[in-house]
Formats: structure tokens, C-alpha cells, sequence
């Protein structure tokens, strides 16, 4: 479980640190040669799935380039003390700087793989999100008291956009750990998504079982982190 969640956090802090920027350059220059090469790109990255991502890559980077291993989450001979489960958690409180670097090399195709997706739908939501947004008549008055552009941007219209953003990004982890099955079995991922494939070729019923409820339960804390950030993100809302 810690293999399996540790990738798809990796993937979605990636798909975040992308998809973020892009969205925002997008709906400020709406039209321009970085939009539409943006569009086109997210295009792609719906177009293609996890998986074949993940081939991709480990063919470009991992075979022919060679310069990101393409399997595993450390190199062999490689021995890391294990106190939470997460490999670049548990490197660093070893302070092994050497065996984080590793890990972190380990696992930037698989995150990538399973990041590309998001980060074309975080673009998409959030381009249109900041369009509606930079028309509302607020953004039109703090303009006119000559506040500076960037912080429009970035303070006044970004915080209302990014709402659907956590939407997204929270239905999406909940998907990830789907996706993250075959991308697990592609680079020799030892998580859940590893497990529960070779629980179905081997017909072990009671470990699919298991899996599943596993998945059922990080979807309802999923779901519930979610609303929380809500009430930290926009102040109308609020638990009652």
C-alpha cells in the first residue's frame, strides 16, 4: 500500500506543478502559440492511456536514452531502513542522500506515466475555470484600482478557479489507483497494483477481495480530504 500511494502522490504533485502553470498561462494569453500548443498537447494526453505511456517511456528513456531506470524502486545492492513504507521519505530519515536520489530516479517514469492524463485535464478545467473567472466584474474593479496584474492572477482569480481543480484532482486519485495496475506491472512496481495482478492470474479471490477494499477505502478519505480543503480553499464553505 505505502509503494502504491507514494507513486500516485508523486504522480499528482507532478500533474499539479505541470498542469497549474500551463492552465493559468493559457487563459491569460487565450489564442497565443503557447495556448494552442498547450491544447493540442492536452489532446494527447487524453488520447493515450496510462499504459501505453508507460512503454513509451521506458522505450525513450529507459531503453534508448538510457538515462532513468526503467524497473524496481531501488537499485539492487541498495538497503534502505523501512519506517514509514515510503521509499523517499524513508531515505531521507535515514539521511541517505545517495538512495533518495535513487528512489526519486526510480520513480519519475512510472509517476510521469500516470500523471500525463491528469495533467492534461487540470490544464483543460482550469484554462476555462480562469476564462470565467477573469471576466467577473471583481477582476474588472481590482484592474481599475491599478492593483499590479500578477497578483490578479495569482491571488485574486486563481484561488476561485482553482475549486474545480480539487475536484479533479480528488475524483482522479480515486482513478489512479486503477490505472496504476498495469504501470505497476509494466516497471516492476511493488505496490498494490503489482499485487492485485498477480492475485487475478492466480485466481486468489480472498486477496482481490482485500485489494478492493483497500481502494474503497482510500476513495472515502479521498472524498473527505477533499471537503476539507474546500473549507480552507473558499470560505463559504463550512461544515455544519
Amino acid at each position: 500500500l505505502p509503494a502504491t500511494l507514494e507513486l500516485i502522490i508523486v504522480s499528482v504533485i507532478i500533474a499539479l506543478i505541470i498542469g497549474v502553470p500551463i492552465g493559468v498561462l493559457s487563459a491569460v494569453k487565450p489564442g497565443s502559440w503557447a495556448d494552442r500548443v498547450s491544447q493540442t498537447t492536452s489532446f494527447v494526453g487524453f488520447a493515450i492511456p496510462h499504459f501505453l505511456w508507460g512503454i513509451i517511456f521506458v522505450v525513450v528513456f529507459g531503453a534508448a536514452l538510457r538515462v532513468l531506470p526503467a524497473s524496481g524502486r531501488l537499485d539492487m545492492g541498495i538497503e534502505v531502513a523501512r519506517v514509514t513504507g515510503f521509499m523517499l521519505i524513508d531515505t531521507l530519515l535515514n539521511g541517505d542522500l545517495g538512495a533518495f536520489t535513487n528512489a526519486l530516479t526510480h520513480i519519475v517514469l512510472p509517476a510521469l506515466a500516470l500523471a500525463m492524463g491528469l495533467i492534461a485535464m487540470i490544464h483543460r478545467t482550469l484554462r476555462s475555470s480562469m476564462l470565467d473567472v477573469l471576466n467577473e466584474d471583481y477582476i474588472f474593479t481590482d484592474r481599475m484600482k491599478g492593483l499590479s496584474e500578477r497578483y490578479i492572477i495569482y491571488v485574486r482569480a486563481l484561488k476561485n478557479a482553482v475549486m474545480p481543480v480539487i475536484t479533479i484532482v480528488g475524483i482522479q486519485f480515486t482513478f489512479l489507483l486503477g490505472g496504476s495496475i498495469l504501470v505497476e506491472k509494466i516497471y516492476g512496481w511493488p505496490g498494490l497494483g503489482n499485487l492485485v495482478f498477480t492475485a487475478v492470474q492466480y485466481k486468489d479471490l480472498s486477496l482481490v477481495q482485500g485489494i478492493i477494499m483497500f481502494y474503497a477505502v482510500i476513495v472515502v478519505i479521498t472524498n473527505l480530504v477533499v471537503d476539507i480543503i474546500y473549507t480552507f480553499v473558499n470560505p463559504k464553505v463550512e461544515f455544519k
